[in-house]
């Protein structure tokens, strides 16, 4: 361990050390929510700014024989993983307090960020499994934490079911890769998985994908998401949609750049055909639901679809585009989908809560529908520069499937209208109910919702430093 490493390490560290503090909170503290509550705001912010500072000072390296590395790339999505855990703890500040358990949960949201923070900086593929499972495992506890719902414990179950299947497909998929590649390593991996690939090594590839597919919420390994996101606290679903999501696309990115780039034509027709799929079925799904919370669930399902259609576009003259998709696009739908969960918090889950709502709370109203119509991608809104980023690196690779991916994406697009613009109409059109007369949240919720909604809505002002970071990264 050199000093160098130990800079390296910072974030990790540092999400580390206040995990510990907020644990000890409960232990030798009565009076604990407020205590940990502010230390895990504290920490989360810590840990994004210790990214920041790095990633401005541009230190970059590789520690731990190569199987851990410090550059923009992965900084970046620690920045986003730090943010959202900063947003989900004002958010469950409140809630947690009046379950007495405010110690135990901020813990469990600091123990995915070590996880989700670690799993971007990785280069060796049981590293990147171990790291998973570290922001994984405390998730499961995520959404089950709230035992006075019972969607909450079915939630946890099924969450937990799939979860283990997932990662037990993924586990023998890395195993497959090892054996025919004699390496964990990315770059002793990008050596074997080259030219025509043997059977057992399509399988491996296979497997892997697949296991990233559940924990990505990618069709047909979706079937967990509704009901872990109806059944978790608020807070909790609004994080877990975006943050460690971000950082798994992050090291999936990573890994087919770095470790299979000679297998493109192989995992960009796997991820064309999951695209097309997961956007049809999050869509389709969503525009049956009357419950908002399940509707952002399977909504979620469809933007992991976008987000693929950028990984179909990884191929020829669309590398350099594609890259920044995915990272424009997880930023984007960080900051959108992440404030429309917490406008659940304050207004309610079932859609007639928010007839007239602009009548009752303009603001909040305001924001929601800053929020669903980012989701569609109006623009100027931050989902607009993430799809049309897409749509540019799709049309640049030359590739025929790519185009149906796009077209699909568009397809889409137009598909996720009544389902979010719904909400806006009920807002403005319908007359209130008893329910929106008087919202329920804490300030620091409100906080939250009207400073996503400012970021949603300046979201372009951040295009051009993106793009001089996928240059920097070196994986475009």
């Amino acid at each position: 361990m050199t000093g160098q490493a130990f800079i390296a390490l910072l974030p990790e560290l540092i999400s580390t050390g206040f995990l510990i503090l907020v644990l000890m909170v409960g232990v030798y503290s009565d009076s604990n929510a407020g205590i940990a509550a502010s230390l895990a705001a504290i920490g989360t912010l810590a840990v994004f700014a210790s990214a920041a500072v790095l990633l401005a000072s541009g230190f970059s390296g590789s520690f731990f024989g190569d199987g851990f590395v410090v550059d923009g790339f992965a900084l970046y999505f620690k920045l986003i993983v730090a943010g959202s855990a900063f947003f989900a703890v004002l958010a469950a500040a409140r809630w947690s307090g009046q379950t007495g358990d405010a110690p135990e949960y901020m813990t469990l949201i600091l123990s995915v960020v070590l996880g989700s923070t670690l799993l971007v900086s990785m280069r060796d593929l049981f590293g990147i499994f171990l790291a998973i499972e570290l922001a994984t495992i405390p998730s499961y506890a995520m959404v089950a934490f709230d035992r006075s719902r019972r969607e909450s414990a079915e939630g946890g179950m099924k969450y937990l079911i799939t979860g283990v299947i997932a990662s037990s497909v993924l586990l023998y998929g890395i195993v497959l890769i090892y054996g025919v590649s004699g390496s964990a390593m990315l770059s002793d991996v990008a050596d074997t998985f080259t030219g025509t690939l043997t059977p057992v090594a399509v399988l491996g590839l296979v497997l892997m994908i697949s296991g990233f597919a559940f924990k990505l919420s990618a069709a047909p390994f979706h079937f967990w998401t509704p009901d872990a996101y109806q059944g978790a606290p608020t807070s909790a679903a609004a994080f877990l949609s975006v943050g460690p999501k971000a950082a798994t696309f992050a090291v999936l990115l990573r890994i087919l750049l770095e470790g299979m780039p000679g297998a493109a034509p192989t995992w960009t027709a796997v991820m064309a055909f999951l695209a097309i799929i997961t956007m049809f079925v999050g869509n389709l799904s969503a525009l049956r639901q009357r419950n908002v919370r399940r509707m952002l669930a399977y909504s979620s399902v469809a933007h992991s679809g976008y987000i693929l259609a950028a990984f179909a576009a990884l191929q020829g003259g669309g590398v350099a585009f594609a890259v920044q998709a995915v990272l424009i696009y997880t930023a984007a739908y960080a900051v959108m989908n992440m404030g429309a969960f917490l406008v659940i918090d304050l207004v309610g889950e079932d859609a007639k809560s928010y007839n007239g709502l602009v009548r009752t709370n303009p603001g909040v109203a305001a924001s929601m529908a800053l929020f669903m119509a980012a989701l569609v991608g109006i623009p100027p809104l931050s989902g607009f520069f993430g799809k049309l980023w897409i749509i540019i690196a799709g049309a640049s690779t030359g590739s025929i499937l790519v185009y149906i991916v796009v077209g699909a994406l568009v397809v889409n697009t137009v598909l996720s209208v009544p389902y979010y613009f719904g909400i806006i109409r009920n807002m403005i059109l319908e007359e209130p109910t008893t329910d929106t007369v008087t919202s329920k949240g804490s300030g620091a919720v409100r906080f939250s919702v009207y400073v996503l909604a400012v970021l949603a809505t300046l979201f372009g002002l951040l295009i051009i430093p993106l793009s001089a970071l996928v240059g920097a990264s070196g994986l475009a």
